[in-house]
């Protein structure tokens, strides 16, 4: 085994399951897929390596170090996956997610692909044979800390339809269009709907929408203020899909971007608004609020504003005090909080 898989101090559960595993791994060439932990992103564990990822904020950090060995969804042509000999699939929580994801990568994957599926217990890997029970036959290959391993065989190759997987609504005139894994997925969440309910005045001037999702904050925003200058950026592939799409169906000028929140962004806007996630897969992580937060004000015009909303069992106070950040808070219910900050 390389002596740089055996000095981690840090490494993740998959990443350690994948390493006891070496001798069955290491002799075929693979792709690494679906929520991988960012260690395995600079490993040398396997001889030959590809990286396809559906999220941008993951493509940026690596694509300097490691730009041969990555795919981004929406940039490069998928179809030199094929020559691969395994796939190394990270399981997602969202199960209709995984599925979606799974299901697309197997239009690019040889017959023969071997497919190894690594996820943790509770993220519901074991519902695998029954999701995939006509398309692919796996079986449990180790156990360990909570993590599973599997290893599956192609029976056939499903077809892809993207339209199988959307899902359609309709709040207060407004068409959504969603897809697994993007926020909002069958309806507007309540934390989004109390976001809304605080703008009581015609607003104007450049609007930035921070992880827009379906894009139903902006959407609704530009439906009150026509003349709004509406950008929508997000880093998952299948959010910017939605966003774009709603701009369409409801008849909304925009921008759409990839961007890991300011990391595209060159301009200065009006007013600022999220509905931040504060989960990474399955544990509670606050980094996308911290950054949002500790940087807003370079991206704000005089008297800007950002407007977000945070569940109220967190506790952004040391946040803004960190920072020396003025807020106020707009609105307070049981379950969330509607913080602004003015520049």
């Amino acid at each position: 085994m390389n002596k740089k898989c055996t000095n981690f101090s840090n490494i993740s559960k998959e990443h350690e399951l994948l390493i006891k595993n070496f001798p069955i791994l290491n002799s075929n060439t693979t792709i690494l897929s679906g929520f991988i932990p960012e260690d395995l992103c600079y490993t040398d564990l396997f001889k030959k390596f590809i990286i396809y990822t559906q999220y941008y904020d993951l493509y940026e950090k690596i694509l300097n170090k490691n730009k041969k060995n990555i795919i981004f969804n929406n940039f490069d042509n998928p179809y030199k996956l094929y020559e691969y000999q395994q796939l190394i699939y990270f399981w997602i929580k969202n199960k209709k997610e995984s599925q979606l994801q799974l299901i697309y990568l197997l239009k690019y994957i040889s017959n023969d692909c071997i497919i190894y599926i690594v996820g943790k217990k509770k993220s519901g890997i074991n519902s695998i044979n029954k999701i995939f029970f006509n398309y692919i036959k796996f079986k449990k290959i180790d156990y360990a800390r909570n993590c599973c391993l599997y290893r599956g065989y192609i029976l056939k190759k499903p077809e892809f339809f993207l339209k199988k997987f959307i899902k359609k609504y309709i709040w207060k005139n407004i068409i959504i269009y969603s897809l697994p894994g993007v926020f909002g997925y069958k309806k507007i969440d309540t934390g989004s709907n109390l976001l809304l309910s605080t703008f009581k005045k015609n607003i104007k001037g450049k609007i930035l929408d921070i992880g827009s999702g379906t894009g139903i904050l902006g959407i609704t925003l530009a439906k009150k203020n026509p003349l709004i200058n509406l950008t929508l950026i997000d880093i998952y592939n299948s959010a910017i899909w939605c966003s774009k799409k709603n701009l369409i169906e409801n008849c909304i000028v925009g921008t759409v971007l990839f961007s890991n929140i300011y990391s595209k962004i060159t301009e200065k806007y009006d007013l600022i608004i999220s509905n931040p996630p504060f989960h990474n897969h399955l544990n509670i992580n606050l980094n996308v609020i911290t950054k949002i937060v500790k940087n807003v004000k370079k991206f704000l015009t005089k008297k800007g504003e950002l407007r977000i909303v945070i569940s109220s069992f967190i506790s952004c106070n040391y946040i803004f005090k960190k920072y020396n950040i003025n807020f106020n808070i707009l609105l307070k219910t049981y379950y969330y909080k509607i913080y602004q900050i003015i520049k």
